[in-house]
């Protein structure tokens, strides 16, 4: 190829060369540049903490409710029942009635595996606001799933999508848990008994 006409074989064995050592090349740069360590936890390092703003807002008002229950509800999202349990108990020592961190400790309970006393903090969230759909929609999903207590969900489904909206998306979903749950009592005796109610 030097010495005569260069060819296509040749131009194509040439740009092969000259390909493999911009790669290499380009290679070995990025590994002397980049960080050690491997890229998962380079990715974790740079994720931020989704506690930081609350932080930020508590270290500016140790008061500020709203700032606490973002942070519990963080902590809640990362698996963390522990800490955000500390975090609702501190939130309900300031204000006994917030209905927020009072339906939020019901699930914190579910998560470790008490469905009955987080039954009894929805209820107790509903006794203190009737209309919180977030504690109905938890109601009815533990009675369902968990409890298998079809017609008391059918019932907490129907509360819900009456103060959703029918229609709406939310209201839509519920009416699919009842069809569901009317599913899973067709033909047994707990059907009978509802249906005669």
């Amino acid at each position: 190829m030097l010495t005569g006409r260069p060819t296509l074989a040749g131009l194509i064995c040439l740009l092969a060369i000259v390909f493999t050592i911009g790669v290499s090349g380009g290679y070995l740069a990025w590994r002397l540049t980049a960080p050690s360590g491997p890229p998962a936890a380079q990715t974790q390092a740079a994720a931020p903490d989704a506690t930081e703003q609350w932080r930020a807002r508590l270290a500016q008002d140790p008061n500020d409710i709203d700032a606490m229950l973002g942070l519990a509800h963080a902590h809640l999202d990362a698996n963390r029942p522990d800490e955000a349990e500390r975090i609702y108990r501190q939130v309900l020592a300031k204000d006994p009635k917030n209905v927020e961190a009072v339906e939020h400790l019901g699930t914190v309970l579910l998560l470790r595996g008490d469905a009955d006393a987080a039954l009894r903090q929805y209820d107790e969230a509903l006794r203190l606001r009737p209309d919180y759909v977030h504690a109905l929609w938890d109601k009815a999903r533990v009675l369902q799933e968990v409890k298998k207590d079809y017609p008391a969900a059918i019932l907490t489904w129907q509360t819900f999508a009456g103060l959703v909206g029918p229609d709406t998306q939310d209201g839509k979903t519920a009416k699919q848990y009842i069809a569901e749950a009317q599913n899973a009592m067709r033909g047994s005796p707990v059907e009978k008994a509802f249906q005669s109610k």
